[in-house]
Parts: structure tokens; sequence; C-alpha cells
């Protein structure tokens, strides 16, 4: 019987040892899964994001021409640049891009700039970008010491890359949202569309409707669409010739003291400055 029980207790002890080496090669076999290291967001110049799978390849100018067209009554003039500027200003050599326009400012009053380019691989896109932060940086120090809200439009710039593409904006607030909108709906048209509120600074061919010694009222006609603005003189308003020269009915260049946003019915400014554009 004692031979019996000592048989059994041996057998449990070997079958218990078994179980513990059965689990710990079992143990042995299943790896530790390590942590995931944590990533830092990147900046665009930085990381260029790839572009998404309904992404179709578009010209960088005719980008550009629409968001001009669209906000040219908000923009100072611009012209375009050429290679020279490419090279010269932007530090970036041609070879390196498929396509580029840029629109630098013509009078040296507003910083207001856009430079779009498309990369001839992704391998040149980091050299482009390198060239707009250096062209970001020559603009810092040029308006650093003269108006400071110039250089405060340089500073809240915009970089944004997409595959090959990459877009500098420079320029007023609601102008800069809108054409990066336009840029990244061309990427991914679901994203909701930015509406710009047009913003009137000039009219050319306006007709005077009203006229007296403190105020105007002109009608201005559009792609068949007619506008009505009644206005006082600002302070240093200028009419060309004197305005005892001005009749109701004449046609008009009309330029407004500050924009004035779009509107349903008569909307209300400060003329800055009238000249006849026909007799």
């Amino acid at each position: 019987m004692r031979k019996k029980f000592l048989c059994m207790m041996l057998a449990g002890t070997m079958a218990l040892s078994m179980t513990a080496c059965g689990g710990k090669d079992k143990e042995e076999d299943t790896p530790t899964p390590s942590p995931t290291p944590s990533v830092e967001a990147q900046q665009p110049s930085e990381a260029p994001s790839e572009a998404p799978s309904q992404f179709e390849d578009f010209s960088v100018k005719e980008m550009l021409n629409g968001i001009f067209e669209r906000t040219a009554d908000q923009l100072p003039a611009l012209a375009e640049g050429s290679e020279t500027e490419l090279t010269e200003l932007y530090k970036i050599d041609a070879s390196k891009v498929e396509e580029f326009d840029i629109r630098i400012p013509m009078m040296n009053v507003t910083a207001t700039e856009f430079a779009a380019f498309k990369a001839v691989s992704e391998d040149d896109v980091q050299a482009v970008v390198d060239g707009v932060n250096q062209r970001i940086a020559a603009l810092k120090e040029q308006w650093g010491s003269y108006l400071p809200a110039q250089l405060e439009l340089v500073e809240n710039n915009k970089v944004v890359v997409q595959g090959r593409y990459v877009f500098l904006i420079i320029g007023e607030p609601d102008i800069a949202n809108y054409a990066e909108n336009v840029f990244l709906r061309k990427f991914d048209p679901s994203i909701e569309e930015v509406v710009l509120v047009r913003k009137f600074s000039r009219l050319d061919n306006a007709v005077i409707k009203e006229l007296s010694e403190d105020a105007i009222t002109v009608e201005y006609t559009e792609e068949e669409k007619t506008y009505t603005f009644e206005c006082t003189f600002s302070e240093y308003f200028y009419a060309e010739g004197g305005i005892e020269n001005f009749a109701v009915g004449d046609v008009i260049e009309f330029t407004f003291e500050e924009p004035v946003p779009e509107a349903e019915g008569t909307m209300k400014g400060s003329a800055n400055y009238i000249a006849k554009t026909q007799e």
C-alpha cells in the first residue's frame, strides 16, 4: 500500500513538472509586444504628405489663375515671376520643378505673394521646400524694420505640401484661407469649399446716379448683375479735375477708401478717388 502511495506521488510530481515546463516554453514562444514609439507631428516642409487616391495631376498656373479671377479686386497688383525669380529669389534649381507659378507684388509696399510648384519627382520636393523656406526668411528680414502689418502677413504664411506640389501663400487671412482651400480640394474634393465674401475695392466703368458735395451714389454692372453703392467722401478724397466737373450719368473709375463686402441691396462705403473713363 505504501509503495502504491509513493508511486502515485511520484507520478503527480512529474506531471506538475511537465506542465510547468510546457507553460514556460509557451511563454517563451510568444514574443512580448514592444511599445509603439510616438511620432511627433511634422510640419509640411519636413514631411510632405502623400497625395490621396482621388488626386489627379493639375496645372499650378491654372490653379492660381482661377484664384486670382475670384480675388482680383481684393489683391494688390502682382507680377508673374520668371525663371529668374525661381532661381534668384527662391534659390530653386529649375531642373527640380516640372512647373511653377510665382506672383510677386509690383509695388514694394505689400508683402502679398503666391508661389506654387510641381516638383519633377518626390525626391525633389525637399529642395523646393528649402527654397520656399529661405524665401520666407528673406522676406521676414526685409519687412522686419518696415511696415509691421506686412511683416505680420509674412509671419502668418502658409506652406502647404501635397505629393509633388508645394504652395506658398502670403496674404490677408481670408484670401490665404480661400487659396489654401482651393489647393487642398484639388487633392480631396470632399473637403468643404470655403465661400469667399467678395470685397469691392475698385470699380471700372461705374455710372454716377446721384452726386452732391458730400456724397455720391454709383451703379456698377458686372456679369449682368448690377450693384449700387452710396458713399460719402473720405478725408483724403480726390476727384480728378475737381468734383464740379462730374455729373449724373458720367462713367467713372471709382476707388473705395476701404473695401466694401458684397451684400444684398445698396452698399455703403467711403469714396477715395474718382476719374472719368468715358466722355
